[in-house]
Parts: structure tokens; sequence; C-alpha cells
């Protein structure tokens, strides 16, 4: 997103603390070309409640020693502001380690589902299509990233949301452990309640297309290498007279791995 394109209508700003010289040199060395503002003292930083008065106690989990620069650390995170300049989003992380991929910015700040980036997998069946794919086809140790899953289900069918009848299998996603892997609960939209029977029973169910999302961070400590991220869909369709048997899809999407960028800015201070 560069703001003097000022694409899809959208301008990107980042503000910190430190000084005019300091960022005019860290965007020079990066090729940023948005805007940088400083706040430098972190006056609007602290009005907006956003330093880090735990980075110390967060740096001592993380086995990293005592350091002065790291003071007035704010917490990583982003507003969105309409045409007015009012704030009408925000998303924050608790770590100062974690941080989203620019598409993942879009899809979770915005709602705008770019074309993937990164690895893509599809399969197809009878009643249900399925199309996973990660936001992004590399990672870096402790960056979100966003798995997403749509399904498109056949007209006149209906997969099982949560909770579900007694013996009928939900829509649901297992992820394969891998070392490092944390997850975050996945986000499926919320089904409609369907009323079927002479009884009026009311099912809970997803039709038409569903698309998901499941937040993932590698944090073991660099160097982990690629991996496959493997998971398995589960569900079951049914229809007017009809239920189909469980039904699962195997998904594997490979990621690599990246250097983490030198954010490091020269006599940085709060």
């Amino acid at each position: 997103m560069l703001p003097a394109l000022k694409r899809n209508g959208i301008s990107l700003f980042a503000i910190s603390y430190d000084s005019v010289p300091i960022l005019a040199a860290f965007a020079a060395k990066h090729g940023i070309r948005y805007p940088l503002l400083s706040d430098e003292g972190s006056h609007t930083l602290r009005r907006l409640g956003l330093t880090n008065e735990r980075v110390h106690e967060d740096h001592a989990a993380y086995g990293i020693q005592p350091n002065p620069r790291h003071v007035g650390v704010p917490y990583p995170g982003v507003f969105v502001l309409d045409e007015r300049g009012i704030v009408v989003r925000k998303r924050f992380h608790e770590s100062y380690r974690e941080r989203d991929t620019a598409a993942g910015l879009l899809a979770q700040s915005l709602g705008i589902l770019d074309t993937p980036r990164g690895a893509e997998t599809a399969a197809s069946g009878p009643t249900v299509r399925v199309r996973a794919w990660l936001d992004s086809p590399t990672y870096s140790v402790f960056q979100r990233l966003h798995l997403s899953v749509e399904l498109t289900i056949a007209p006149g069918l209906h997969v099982y949301g949560t909770p579900a009848p007694n013996g009928a299998t939900p829509l649901s996603l297992d992820v394969t452990p891998i070392d490092g892997l944390e997850l975050r609960p996945m986000s499926w939209p919320e089904p409609r309640c369907l009323r079927v029977g002479e009884l009026d029973e009311e099912i809970w169910v997803h039709e038409g297309t569903v698309h998901g999302t499941l937040p993932l961070a590698f944090t073991a400590p660099a160097g982990g290498g690629d991996h496959v991220l493997k998971a398995a869909l589960s569900y079951q369709a049914c229809g007017e007279g009809i239920c189909h048997p469980r039904d699962v899809v195997r998904l594997e999407l490979p990621v690599k791995e990246v250097a983490l960028v030198d954010r490091t800015l020269p006599n940085a201070k709060s």
C-alpha cells in the first residue's frame, strides 16, 4: 500500500517515538515509501495508551537483557480511520514481537480479501468444493499469518455448524502440530438456524460459500526452517431427504522461513 498512489483509496502512515533524522535514515535503508511520523518523547503514544510499560517483563520471558532503549516501546498495531479522520477499527497485539502480514491486515482490518499470495490448494467433491491458502508464502519468527479456508457448498445442501445434532459432524479444522506453531481459534461465520421435521427441530447449518480464517504464528527460535502446514477439514453435508457421510479433506500448504528484517533504529530513545 503506497499513500502516494492511494491504492483502493487507502493511505498508510506509521508513527514512532524516534526523531525525524532517525526515521529518515531508516526509511532510506529499507526503501520505505510511506510517511513515517515522529512522536519524539512519545507524547501522542502515551495519550493513546499505547506504550508497553511491561516491555522488560516481556524481554525477560524471551531471555533478553534489559536495555534503556526499549523503554517506551509501543504495542504493535493499527488504527483504521475513515475519510473524516474518525477511528473506526483498531487491531493491536499484546506482544511487541507479533506482526501481521500486509494481506492479513487488509483482510482482518478492512475486510479486503486480496488475491492469495501464499501457497494454495483446492479439492472438489460431489457436495463441497474446498479452497485453502496462506496470506504469505513466507514467515519470520512471531509474524502473524492467516490460513483461509473457503467452502462452496452445492445448491440444496448444507453442512452442519456448531452445535451439531447428536451423531453428526460439525464443520471443523484440525491442524497437525509443529514445534513452535501457535494457533489462535478458528473463525467461522455464524451458522443459521434451520427448522426441520414435524417436531420443528432446530439445527445450525452453513450454506452457499463459507469462509473461515485461522490466525497462526511460528514462535520457535529463528532457524527453524521451512514447514508444510498440514490440516484436516471435517464436515458433513445434508439436504432434503439425504444426509451424506462425514467427509475429510486433507490440506497441505508449504511456507518458507525468511530472516527477520533488521528493524534497529540507531540511537533510538523514548
